[in-house]
């Protein structure tokens, strides 16, 4: 990204390519709020550490390394090139337990069992959002008041993703789809790994549990959210809309590389209903 220096450009790459609505808001949020924009690449590099680093000696040692580095951007010796753009706004600086809660998600994840329904899908994901809106809190000053929304949009962008990352993987995530889909759709874990009708439906039924969770909580959003989280809201909620005939996953791998053409309209919008 223009104007930013390339070992903070390289991790804001990484967010881009990850949420590609980055591409459009996030050199308005160099240029206005740049803490945010380095808050939301710390964020990042949380959820890939918890959620998608295959041995768990490197999540943790990684969580580990944050742990120490929100020590020292508490106390103004931050090192790394994100946590240095990160400006304290106020209150008591990060409870470091909070990345403690992070090492306990990750072991929970790679130790886990397939969850027996959504809700448990959503019960079993969520603590470690909080922990990371937590974070936000402490380090940006937000309200607290949106650490429950918030955790709850980052949830569902979670779950969108391990949907999608279904046909991509030797082993498929045991998070990725509830048991009770499998059995609806008289599937095993192992046979996600072959295109079919039968996965195809999971994956629409799938995406449509996500979908109703998007727009079940637009009014706490709305309410208390914060202008960038209405934007990615709105994001989340256009790549989860129903799919069309033919393969499911080639269809929502399209929407996770795009956001929506009235992105632009949409960040303009929800910056003008404050902050």
């Amino acid at each position: 990204m223009n104007g930013l220096p390339a070992d903070v450009a390289s991790f804001v790459a990484k967010l881009e390519q990850a949420y590609p609505e980055f591409r459009i808001v996030g050199p308005l949020l160099a240029r206005r709020d740049a803490s945010l924009l380095a808050f939301e690449c710390v964020a990042h590099e949380l959820v890939q550490a918890t959620f998608h680093l295959p041995e768990i000696s490197v999540a943790t040692g990684k969580l580990t390394w944050w742990g120490e580095e929100l020590a020292r951007w508490a106390k103004g010796e931050a090192r790394h090139p994100l946590t240095r753009r990160v400006n304290p706004r106020g209150g008591d600086g990060p409870d470091l337990r909070l990345v403690d809660g992070l090492i306990d998600a990750a072991i929970r994840h790679h130790d886990a069992a397939p969850p027996a329904d959504h809700t448990a899908q959503v019960a079993a994901a969520a603590p470690a959002f909080v922990s990371i809106e937590r974070l936000r809190v402490a380090m940006l000053g937000t309200p607290e008041a949106a650490i429950a929304p918030q955790a709850d949009l980052a949830v569902a962008t979670h779950l969108l993703r391990e949907l999608a990352r279904v046909p991509l993987t030797e082993e498929v995530s045991v998070s990725a789809i509830p048991m009770h889909q499998l059995a609806r759709h008289q599937l095993t874990r192992a046979e996600l790994a072959a295109p079919g009708a039968a996965r195809d439906a999971v994956a629409r039924a799938q995406l449509a549990d996500i979908a109703a969770m998007l727009a079940g909580m637009q009014p706490a959003i709305d309410g208390v959210g914060g202008w960038m989280a209405r934007v990615r809201r709105r994001c989340e909620q256009w790549r989860s809309r129903p799919l069309g005939r033919g393969d499911a996953f080639a269809q929502l791998w399209g929407r996770l590389d795009r956001a929506p053409w009235n992105t632009v309209w949409l960040a303009w919008t929800a910056q003008r209903r404050g902050p």
